[in-house]
């Protein structure tokens, strides 16, 4: 049971973050006023009241040698601990790192997640199994999350409850943290009519057209996959009956919606690229529902509303009935989303936290690009429905309109409907037309780029927008490489013939992924001279692990970052 620790001058100071910057305590320890915004300085005594902008926790993890060790060891294991709030003690609760291209150590500003009834089953927090605790070192802003989840439960969908709070280890900041609600049986019973269903986690690239082990499953005491294993054999056969009909296994609603969201907020890294989602069977029903998670790098890419990858969105936008409805539903998303006034609600979310965020002495990001971040994430969503309707604007009475009769429409901007060859899936046949409707003409490896001849070498300029990944592999398919060069005049020349063709970040074959700080070229060559921009590299932020050429210098960026690329001749 959990033990009361008896803290001096603890309670009236709960909300550490408003009261570095208060201007006047109203009701004695109960309310704190920041500018414009009333904060509550007591104790959370509901989940809503934790999930919610109307204080700041204070959480006191403590974890001893040996559990430390463990972690160090094995980050993603359970391991014994300590979790104190409002001087109550919670002893033996599981504690364990997280994340994944945001993963940190004990010895940086790690993410955690807490498990109340890991090891005294039945034990809760203010009726919560867990928690989940996000680090936000990917995001500058801080608010991408808890404005995406937002949308995300706007809409209707089955999205966890987020909030803030500061979190100290062994009695040693470690800064301010995102407090999701974990998906769990607490969660299904406070969502689903009926939770007794199996939740599964696609993690690393798991989606319904491939074997059904491949996915975590993360609640549901039926453990054969039956379920999913049903779920995926009907969706992987043609047409839409896993949509629609007697056999329909679908929640539609909730389901077009979800990809709505993701759309909306420019969800790359989730089931639009096919990973990093949750999806649950409800046996009453004897439906699914798709669940978001991993957004934290989200209101960045303006995606097209058509261009889900994951297999069901994908499916669902190809089928003529569910890309209509999926429109639909995707129009009423964008009049939901202008019900929320997001601009006051993350001028809120900032007076919460604002003195949290200054005084986290783990935050890699500085304050000024933490400014910076807050004000693109708040100018991504308030602009997004202007930026999407237009887009979403592709039917005529309910149906898709198709002029040249080759089954593409403007939904999915076909780019000449007086040409029934020229469409999204039509073959790029290398003679100046944009066949396919990427917006850039010959961008397959059977067409060669422009090239030039430097330094007894010959380069080739790729201008279409593909992630550097992919155009390490679009090089290769050609026969070259992405680009090495070997001096810095090399590079300059090359550098003005591309900045005529675009003044953009182009990649180059320059890379520190196998050694955190050791950057060499493809060939496992090092440079022979260095051209960083200021600031560069930004290895400390080890997901940074590929180079862009811009402006004539070098750049570290994510490795699935897009940019125009530079190949080269082998050797």
């Amino acid at each position: 049971m959990p033990r009361v620790r008896a803290r001096a001058g603890r309670r009236c100071g709960r909300l550490a973050a408003a009261a570095a910057l208060c201007v006047s305590v109203l009701s004695g320890c109960n309310q704190t006023k920041w500018g414009d915004y009333d904060f509550d300085t007591g104790p959370a005594t509901n989940s809503d009241e934790l999930f919610s902008l109307d204080r700041l926790p204070r959480f006191d993890l403590r974890l001893d040698a040996s559990s430390w060790a463990a972690l160090e060891a094995e980050p993603k294991q359970w391991v014994p601990g300590s979790f104190e709030y409002d001087g109550v003690v919670y002893d033996n609760i599981g504690i364990r790192l997280k994340g994944n291209h945001s993963f940190r150590s004990l010895d940086e500003k790690a993410a955690f997640k807490i498990k109340f009834n890991e090891y005294i089953p039945g034990n809760r927090f203010l009726g919560l199994e867990g928690l989940t605790l996000n680090n936000m070192v990917v995001d500058p802003s801080m608010l991408r999350e808890w404005i995406s989840y937002r949308v995300f439960r706007e809409l209707g969908v089955p999205a966890p409850r987020v909030g803030y709070a500061q979190v100290f280890v062994n009695d040693q900041e470690y800064g301010l943290y995102l407090n999701i609600e974990p998906y769990d049986d607490e969660f299904l019973a406070r969502v689903y009519d009926d939770p007794s269903g199996n939740l599964y986690e696609s993690e690393n690239s798991t989606d319904l057209d491939q074997d059904v082990e491949n996915w975590d499953q993360d609640e549901g005491a039926d453990k054969s996959r039956d379920d999913l294993r049903a779920f995926s054999e009907l969706a992987v056969e043609d047409g839409a009956a896993v949509f629609y009909g007697d056999q329909a296994l679908v929640d539609m609603p909730r389901f077009l919606a979800f990809l709505a969201g993701e759309a909306i907020v420019g969800h790359f890294d989730g089931h639009m690229g096919g990973h990093n989602f949750f999806i649950y069977h409800e046996p009453s029903q004897d439906l699914w529902t798709y669940l978001p998670w991993g957004l934290d790098q989200a209101l960045v890419r303006h995606v097209s509303p058509f261009a889900h990858g994951g297999y069901l969105g994908y499916k669902c936008v190809h089928e003529p009935a569910c890309l209509v409805d999926y429109v639909e539903a995707s129009q009423q998303a964008l009049t939901e989303l202008a019900a929320i006034d997001m601009s006051e609600e993350v001028r809120r979310a900032i007076a919460l936290t604002d003195a949290a965020m200054r005084s986290d002495p783990r935050r890699p990001h500085s304050l000024a690009s933490v400014e910076s971040g807050r004000e693109d994430s708040l100018a991504y969503i308030n602009n997004r429905a202007a930026e999407l309707g237009p887009q979403l604007d592709c039917l005529v009475d309910g149906e898709q309109p198709d002029a040249d009769d080759d089954g593409y429409g403007p939904c999915f901007q076909d780019c000449d409907e007086s040409d029934p060859a020229i469409n999204p899936d039509a073959e790029e046949l290398c003679d100046g037309v944009d066949n396919d409707c990427t917006g850039y003409p010959d961008d397959v490896p059977a067409c060669e780029c422009p090239s030039l001849e430097s330094g007894g070498r010959t380069f080739y300029l790729c201008w279409n927008s593909i992630t550097w990944l992919q155009a390490r592999d679009f090089c290769e398919d050609q026969g070259h490489v992405l680009a090495r060069f070997d001096s810095a005049a090399q590079m300059a020349e090359v550098w003005a013939a591309a900045a005529e063709i675009s003044g953009g970040r182009w990649s180059i074959g320059l890379n520190d992924r196998d050694v955190e700080a050791e950057y060499r070229w493809l060939d496992g060559s090092t440079p022979s001279f260095s051209a960083w921009a200021s600031g560069e590299p930004s290895h400390q932020l080890d997901w940074f692990d590929c180079v862009f050429l811009s402006g004539g210098a070098w750049f570290e960026r994510n490795c699935i970052e897009k940019g125009s690329f530079v190949c080269s001749d082998p050797g």
